[in-house]
Parts: structure tokens; sequence; C-alpha cells
């Protein structure tokens, strides 16, 4: 009787296939973490990729002239910073979230030396990749 018993089982029972749509949804949930991470390391990298080179021009323009651009404009058409071929005004381009790179200017006081600033700012207003420089030397702040 045993063996006909087992014989007339089929399938899973609803519990076994619970389990198994809670573990595929662990695996799912853990996957789209890492892959988010993933992407948000990606940017920070294509950011700080693309302002390394505009941080060293910038320096350059510090070496020849002794002080850097006072203003955006001014750093993409006398420094060579690049400018955002979509937009009609002279403007620096996006950065991997979308929002456009912020460069500020700091002039020269008694007691501190020229200093600019060039940030990448995510969505949420948060920055992301910075770049400092004064007296002609720049570094990545963050």
């Amino acid at each position: 009787m045993l063996l006909r018993f087992l014989r007339n089982q089929k399938g899973f029972t609803m519990i076994e296939m619970m389990v198994v749509l809670i573990i595929i949804g662990v695996l799912i949930a853990g996957g789209i973490y890492v892959y988010l991470g993933y992407i948000d390391r990606a940017k920070v990298s294509k950011a700080a990729g693309e302002m390394a080179p505009m941080a060293a021009a910038l320096d350059a323009y510090y070496a020849e002239e002794g002080d850097y651009p006072a203003s955006e404009s001014d750093a993409i058409t006398k420094a060579g910073l690049p400018d955002d071929p979509k937009e009609t005004n002279t403007q620096l381009p996006k950065d991997p979230w979308g929002v456009k790179y912020v460069y500020t200017y700091t002039a020269a006081s008694s007691t501190t030396p020229a200093k600019f600033t060039l940030k990448a700012i995510d969505g949420n207003n948060t920055e992301r990749v910075v770049f400092e420089g004064t007296g002609g030397t720049s570094e990545r702040t963050k």
C-alpha cells in the first residue's frame, strides 16, 4: 500500500514552491544590489577620468598665466576645457549623472593663493567627484 501511495505522488507541495520562489527572490535582490553598486562605481570612475585632464589643463593655464580662469566660459575658451556641443552657450559638458560639471574660481587674497574647484554632482545634488587646484597644483579631494 505504501508503494502505491508513493507512486501517486506527483509534483511539489505549495510550501516547497514558496520556499524555492523566496530563495530565487533573495538571489535576484542581492544581484540587483550588487549591479547598482557597480553602475555607481563606474559613473564615479568615468567622471574622475573626464575631470583629470580638465584639472591638468587648468594647471597648465596657471603655469602660463599665473592665475586660474575667472569664469567657466574663460576656462573653456582660454584654458581649453571641453565645451558641451549640445548647448548654444559656452558651458561645460554633462557628467555621467546628466548634470553639468561645476567650475568655481576663488581669487587670490593676501593670505591665500588663487584656487579652483571642479565638481561632478549627481542627480541628488551630492558631490561625487571633486578636484581642487591651488597655486598650479591640483588633486582629487573626493
